[in-house]
């Protein structure tokens, strides 16, 4: 996959989950510039890019929907996580209030105690790392009314309470540390699709889906609009059958 977006290579530990950022065991972090690269391309095929919500039906600890909600907080509105595993739901609560103030500055305070008590230079640089994290998104901060992040499996139903979803990117289970878990029967992708397609934005949105390059990606109600490679993984591009294909 050629970088279309993010083209320079930047210095993304400040999400690095062992300074505030947590991440749940067996729940792999999702590479920061890779991710970025994703959302920019999604917001490229959307009409309008201000205001708009996001939602991972996969998020594991919400690491990676976290990151969106610090590097793309000015366009963001509304950020929805759901996963079936209730310890990983547990981690991905305390990531998501990260993009609240309050939740961000008592991290900060965290850090601060415990810098006091230790004075070392990990914990340290952790608070310098909250700081330019609170930093990245003063004015467009979120509050409590527009996280949603609730333990749902996705391959059953469509979460009740989401609607008009712009953009949609996840990255499926696959490998040895992560594996579909909840109805198994069937195609789990493809019932995955057809309850995400009830809570789309039909005249704005867009799905990404990360996956091992030996997942099929298609669904009846989507036309796939871009499907990039890198390294083992793919990524698949869709957008809903009535939202105008454009180019």
């Amino acid at each position: 996959m050629e970088f279309k977006f993010e083209r320079v290579k930047k210095d993304y530990s400040d999400f690095s989950s062992d300074k505030v950022l947590v991440n749940a065991p067996q729940t792999p972090a999702f590479p920061v510039r890779i991710a970025s690269e994703i959302m920019s391309r999604c917001l490229s095929y959307l009409k309008s890019k201000n205001n708009i919500s996001i939602y991972d039906p996969c998020c594991g600890a919400a690491h990676l929907l976290t990151v969106l909600g610090f590097l793309y907080s000015t366009n963001l509105n509304k950020v929805y996580g759901t996963d079936i595993d209730d310890k990983a739901i547990q981690y991905a609560h305390q990531n998501l209030n990260f993009l609240t103030s309050d939740g961000l500055m008592q991290k900060t305070r965290e850090l601060k105690t415990r810098y006091n008590n230790l004075s070392n230079t990990f914990n340290e640089k952790s608070i310098q790392s909250s700081e330019r994290l609170a930093a990245m998104i003063r004015g467009s901060e979120k509050t409590q009314n527009n996280i949603c992040c609730k333990r749902w499996d996705i391959t059953s139903s469509t979460p009740p309470s989401f609607q008009r979803v712009n953009v949609v990117i996840t990255d499926l289970p696959y490998g040895n540390m992560t594996c579909w878990e909840g109805n198994k029967s069937g195609n789990p992708i493809n019932k995955m699709l057809s309850n995400i397609y009830e809570i789309l934005d039909l005249e704005n949105s867009i799905i990404a889906i990360i996956s091992d390059k030996q997942q099929k990606i298609k669904h009846e109600k989507f036309f796939q609009i871009k499907r990039l490679k890198h390294g083992k993984r793919q990524f698949t591009f869709l957008k809903p059958m009535n939202d105008e294909v454009e180019s």
